[in-house]
């Protein structure tokens, strides 16, 4: 296992960085993320209106330089009753994926604690962090259930493709900002975090407001009490964006010498806006532009650094 993770320790590293920018397939992405989940809970004519308000946020937000986390920021501002419409039902799907994921955190945390170094015992982690992100493009069709996580605690991989030397930009870090994606999946977050907090930096965390689909919001903070183990929380109305409309958090990522972001609206809001700082995207690779982007094939889990 040791020799499996390290040989994956490679490229990612020095490349000039540019904005990911929309491809003609993100639209109808964004609108099948949107309506399949804030459509849920109401009726066809209602699923009509929904559509038509997606629609047309997306013609007057798609253009070829535009931050595809800002547009998915910008449908679900202008649709909150709808999303407000669908919490009932991730209400009780998070909880039951925190408790998923709960159940495994003893057997992970014992799978970190087998590396030989601290190297190696961190690249765990961040394997683990990466596998759990296991949310699809289109709506979450039954509980997350992280099998891949599974897999590699059972010694039957694969392991994610490692890209850069993420230990060390870690050991180099004081004032790291932590971008979570989905619930249950903090969970194996908090792992990683924990290691992180060995090393001696302030960690500041961002969650989305509630509600948010199946997006972590204080609720599973609480429940994985991570709030015991960070230095600032932090929420944001959707994506953050570095230049976007979210002043509160501008001295946090201001500050920062080291960025950490889960899963795919993560890595389209942030990627070529993180203005140099160093950062660790923790993503399973969903499509084909991103999959281009990162040098990756659709399907496989990466964890990669970027200056």
């Amino acid at each position: 296992m040791t020799e499996a993770i390290f040989s994956q320790l490679q490229g990612g590293v020095g490349e000039k960085r540019t904005f990911l920018k929309p491809d003609l397939e993100c639209a109808p992405c964004i609108w099948n993320w949107v309506y399949e989940r804030a459509g849920l809970l109401i009726s066809e004519e209602r699923r009509f209106q929904l559509s038509r308000s997606v629609l047309g946020m997306l013609s007057q937000e798609v253009y070829t330089k535009a931050n595809v986390g800002l547009i998915s920021n910008k449908i679900t501002a202008a649709i909150d009753e709808f999303i407000f419409n669908s919490a009932q039902h991730f209400e009780g799907f998070k909880l039951r994926s925190n408790q998923v994921a709960k159940e495994l955190l003893s057997a992970a945390r014992n799978f970190i604690e087998k590396g030989q170094t601290p190297q190696e015992k961190f690249v765990r982690a961040c394997c683990l962090a990466s596998v759990s992100n296991v949310a699809p493009m289109g709506v979450p069709s039954e509980v997350f259930k992280f099998q891949e996580v599974i897999h590699i605690l059972e010694g039957k991989g694969p392991l994610p493709t490692v890209m850069g030397d993420v230990f060390k930009a870690a050991q180099k870090a004081n004032r790291i900002l932590y971008m979570a994606d989905n619930a249950g999946e903090i969970g194996f977050d908090s792992l990683l975090i924990a290691k992180l907090k060995e090393m001696g930096p302030k960690v500041t965390l961002i969650v989305k407001e509630d509600p948010f689909f199946e997006d972590a919001t204080m609720k599973d903070i609480f429940f994985f009490t991570l709030d015991q183990l960070v230095d600032n929380i932090s929420t944001v109305k959707g994506f953050f964006v570095p230049n976007g409309p979210t002043p509160s958090l501008t001295d946090s990522f201001k500050n920062s010498d080291l960025l950490i972001a889960k899963g795919t609206g993560n890595y389209e809001a942030l990627q070529g806006e993180t203005k140099g700082k160093t950062t660790i995207f923790m993503l399973k690779v969903k499509c084909r532009p991103i999959a281009t982007k990162i040098g990756a094939t659709i399907g496989n889990f990466v964890v990669k650094l970027e200056k």
